[in-house]
Order: C-alpha cells, then structure tokens, then sequence
C-alpha cells in the first residue's frame, strides 16, 4: 500500500476520515513522522497535538527537524518512518528548508517505496507538487526569504490550492490557470 494524502486543514469535520487515511489497519508498525515547516520553531501546541494522535493510535512519534545543523541523522530517522505528515506553515520557508536539508530527496525515496504514506495539508500539500508558484497569487504566503527556485518536490504531477473557497477565490483559479498548465 502506498498513499499520498493531500488536504487543507485538520479540523473536527474531517478528523475521523483523515485519521483512518493516515492511521490504517494494515499498516503495520507505524512509525509516524511530524516534519514541520520551520523545525524547531513550530508552534508546540501541535507538535503535542499529533503526538496524542499517534499515541491514540498506538504509533510512534518522531519528531524531524529540517533546520538541524545535523541533516544526516534527520534524514536517518526519517527513512525509519513509515507515516510522514508535513502540516502547514510559510511554503517558501518550508521548501527552502527542505532542499536545504537534503531532505526533498528523501521524501522523493520515501514516495517511491511500499507501505509509507505521506500526508501533506496546506503548505506541506504544495511543497509536494511540481511548482509551488501558486503561492505567488494574493492568497497565499509572502515570499518573506525571496526564494527563486519554487519547483517543489514534485511527488504528485498536478498542483493544489488549499483553503480554495469557490465563492471567494475563483478570480484567484482562473488568474492561475492561464499562466500553468499543471492545475
């Protein structure tokens, strides 16, 4: 079994469904990774909140740093995953540290492989499209860190655009549209 799960936002509406997506029955000695956007610099409420999942779920937690000095023992402790969720935050910031800490190329590796499931929400759901342009139209994040090279990960072949409220956002879409092809 291999899933890729991309979605907004966790929230009490969605909760139980996205739980069974990301804690299955048939897996087998779940080992979930948390990889935040900013390392050590997440909010801890959350990292809290998904260790009480996982323990809910009789999983175990890891937490990645991608802002460690120590990027190989990052990448060693998440190769030993096989639940990975990448939750929301700044995108450019995210991306940037990712392919600064080499570890973009791992999520690739895990991607490829059976029994793993990577689950991204809002930001960490763009960083794992081709291209996270998206984020330059007025809705989403600042490029605060003037990040140039914005193709993401690329471990899907089309792009997002979390939070899309149809009534509010369909300027946004259709101003996207025309300048990609991969929406």
């Amino acid at each position: 079994m291999k899933r890729i799960i991309l979605f907004s936002k966790f929230t009490k509406k969605n909760r139980n469904q996205l739980c069974k997506l990301l804690f299955p029955k048939s897996l087998r000695d779940e080992v979930f990774a948390y990889l935040p956007c900013d390392g050590k610099n997440e909010p801890p409420k959350y990292r809290k909140m998904w260790r009480e999942k996982c323990a809910s779920h009789n999983t175990r937690f890891v937490f990645i740093d991608n802002t460690s000095p120590n990027a190989s023992r990052e990448a060693s402790k998440l190769m030993r995953t096989n639940i990975l969720l990448l939750p929301g935050g700044n995108t450019f910031q995210m991306l940037y540290n990712l392919k600064k800490s080499g570890l973009d190329k791992i999520i690739k590796k895990i991607a490829k492989q059976e029994n793993h499931i990577i689950a991204g929400f809002s930001a960490g759901a763009l960083v794992l499209t081709p291209t996270i342009k998206v984020c330059l139209e007025d809705k989403y994040d600042k490029n605060e860190i003037n990040l140039q090279d914005l193709s993401g990960i690329n471990v899907v072949d089309f792009e997002v655009l979390p939070h899309y409220l149809p009534e509010k956002d369909k300027q946004i879409l259709k101003n996207y549209q025309n300048k990609t092809n991969n929406i």
